[in-house]
């Protein structure tokens, strides 16, 4: 074969080879792309569908004031002429005359605050048509004979859930939240019975 054949075709192998190897690189490098942006760039870590979970920071914090006040009196005069006693005669006609009152006064007052500070994984138990999503959530922590409990529930708006995935106590329509304590510590924290009696008295 003649030399300048030879030469040519080498350069076109030369020139296939780096062909191939080009558009390799590039399918290869369009697959990673493809995987790296499934993967991560473009996934909506938001719940939206039942099963998913999102994270409710509660804070919430209620207040009572209130003051009551009675003051009743009653009084009551009743005079009587009498002329016998027993079916004796007494003479003269005798005056007799009863005077009386009652006064009562009392009042009272109630002063409570409570706030609850806490962060609760809740999961959408249901999607409505509206695309709102029901959610319940509970934690429940122990530690040194004292435990705490605190359950949510409600109705959140997908566009209130942050990217982080948490949303507000506040932002959950038709909320529920309950906080029970048991332990050493919350005993102490419960009114005593006059002070139960006291509020149910002035509250009914």
């Amino acid at each position: 074969m003649r030399p300048l054949a030879i030469s040519s075709m080498k350069r076109w192998c030369a020139g296939l080879a780096a062909a191939l190897w080009l558009c390799g690189g590039t399918a290869s490098g369009e697959s990673l792309w493809r995987d790296i942006g499934s993967g991560f760039l473009f996934v909506d870590t938001k719940a939206q569908h039942v099963g998913d979970i999102v994270t409710v920071l509660v804070t919430e914090s209620s207040s009572l004031n209130r003051q009551t006040e009675t003051n009743t009196k009653k009084e009551s005069t009743n005079s009587a002429n009498l002329s016998s006693l027993f079916g004796l005669p007494l003479g003269d006609k005798t005056q007799y005359a009863f005077e009386g009152a009652n006064e009562h006064k009392g009042s009272g007052s109630i002063t409570r605050s409570d706030e609850v500070t806490a962060r609760v994984v809740a999961r959408v138990v249901k999607v409505l048509p509206s695309g709102n999503l029901i959610i319940e959530g509970r934690r429940a922590v122990r530690a040194n004979d004292e435990s705490q409990y605190v359950a949510i529930s409600g109705v959140i708006r997908q566009v209130d859930i942050t990217p982080a995935n948490t949303i507000l106590s506040t932002q959950i329509a038709d909320a529920e939240i309950v906080l029970e304590g048991k332990g050493a510590l919350a005993e102490k924290q419960r009114p005593g019975l006059l002070n139960r009696f006291a509020d149910w008295l002035f509250l009914y």
